[in-house]
């Protein structure tokens, strides 16, 4: 027997397997059961959602003749057609191939008789905004008024299309794209039924890949199963898909972080390098901002991601590669907008900052701290836990050779570093990384930050 992909092996075939879509399923359900089924639906939503499944299913509960409550029973000889797509009562139209004027003419002719062995007719028209004018108007009349025997079902990615007296005479469901702990769950059982053996976090990122479409999810899956052999790895998946490990994004938000421009860039080229697809990397750079931010918004903890990410460079961050993955869609160099927003996210850090992105300062030891801060915070926190995760609010300005002024987001943060018992643990601790006694001045946003 033929193989069948993932994706049409485990299509639902009732109301409780479809995943999602609760308030389309329980609207359907209610309808079946109370025997109120109407003669036009219109399902709108994402590709992959399961309109088209979920029109089946509609088509087999009105038909079958040994229904329990709203679910079709799967077994009769009404279900079985339905299922292998051989039913002469349900007609599937691919409107983007049946567009025309005489199609929808014929399709007028053709509802007048009766079914050959069910209760309905059932028409399931995919990709309904396709229709010219012309079509809609041929079918405005028979949509408002067909035979009682007739039920039509309109499906569409793009429901702004249809004119709005086609729209008015259908009810309307609106499919959401799939949450991905629902996708993830449905994942995980498709693979268990199929034997696949798979590796931790690959649901994961199949999930967020997917964007919402549990069609593509499935496919992705498929496809990743086959290049391992019924073994799914991240490094499979990651190859298939384009994208990068979780660990690239936090060493280029770490370059960020700390204002290493030459590192980032460098990082960059290595990704083009790497052939992975840059319009992908630039979306899961955004996600991983976006991540971070909402860590930083919805906790009181010290902000992830690094140094100086605090609140604000967050916000900074995430606008200017976010207006970069737009620029790219239009540009002849992929990475030249990625490459620019990593300067400008320089630039914005430090002001002033030379071509490399380092800050100005008195000392030449200035680059070498920038680079080294992430390191003096962790020996802060090993010598001194409790006030570590406040050093970890503050952004590092270097005012003058062997002068640390240290900004803060908050006064409590602010009061706990400059304690002069901390203070001190502080000194020494720079000491470790650079010999010699250093001042350090603590101030909040409000301050001047002159020592």
């Amino acid at each position: 027997m033929p193989y069948r992909t993932l994706y049409r092996s485990e299509r639902p075939q009732r109301f409780a397997e479809v995943v999602g879509q609760a308030h389309v399923v329980r609207t359907l359900q209610n309808a079946v059961s109370a025997g109120r089924v109407a003669h036009a639906y219109l399902f709108c939503g994402p590709r992959g959602t399961g309109k088209t499944t979920t029109a089946k299913i509609l088509a087999k509960a009105v038909n079958c003749p040994r229904r329990e409550g709203a679910e079709p029973c799967g077994g009769c000889a009404s279900c079985a057609a339905i299922t292998a797509g051989t039913a002469l009562d349900v007609l599937e139209i691919d409107a983007a191939s049946n567009r025309g004027v005489d199609e929808v003419r014929e399709l007028r002719e053709k509802v007048k008789f009766r079914p050959a062995a069910g209760t309905f007719k059932v028409y399931i028209v995919d990709e309904v905004h396709m229709l010219t004018n012309e079509a809609f108007n041929a079918l405005l009349k028979t949509l408002e008024e067909p035979p009682e025997h007739v039920i039509f079902v309109l499906a569409t990615t793009e429901p702004h299309k249809l004119p709005l007296t086609i729209v008015s005479r259908c009810q309307r469901f609106d499919f959401r794209r799939i949450t991905k702990p629902d996708l993830t769950a449905r994942l995980e059982e498709v693979a268990a039924r199929a034997g696949l053996a798979v590796e931790s976090g690959v649901f994961e990122l199949i999930a967020r890949v997917a964007d919402g479409s549990l069609r593509d999810a499935l496919g992705i899956l498929d496809q990743a199963a086959a290049l391992g052999g019924n073994r799914v790895t991240l490094a499979d998946l990651h190859s298939i898909l384009g994208t990068v490990t979780e660990e690239v994004l936090e060493r280029l938000v770490g370059h960020l972080a700390l204002g290493e421009t030459g590192a980032a860039l460098v990082l960059l080229q290595e990704v083009e390098a790497g052939g992975k697809e840059l319009r992908i990397f630039a979306r899961e750079l955004t996600d991983y901002l976006r991540g971070l931010l909402h860590r930083a918004f919805g906790t009181d903890q010290p902000s992830p991601g690094g140094v100086g990410l605090d609140r604000e460079r967050l916000i900074e961050l995430l606008s200017l590669f976010a207006r970069a993955e737009q620029e790219m869609r239009f540009a002849t160099r992929q990475i030249l907008p990625l490459e620019l927003a990593v300067v400008a996210a320089a630039r914005a850090r430090w002001p002033g900052a030379g071509a490399d992105g380092a800050p100005q300062a008195e000392s030449g030891t200035a680059p070498d701290l920038w680079r080294a801060w992430s390191e003096v915070v962790a020996e802060f926190r090993r010598r001194n836990p409790p006030v570590g995760p406040w050093l970890a609010r503050s952004e590092p300005m270097l005012a003058g050779s062997r002068k640390l002024v240290l900004k803060f987001r908050d006064e409590l943060a602010k009061e706990k570093v400059a304690l002069p018992e901390n203070k001190d643990i502080l000194e020494k601790t720079l000491s470790r990384f650079f010999p010699g006694r250093w001042q350090i001045t603590c101030v909040t946003d409000t301050d001047s930050g002159e020592p």
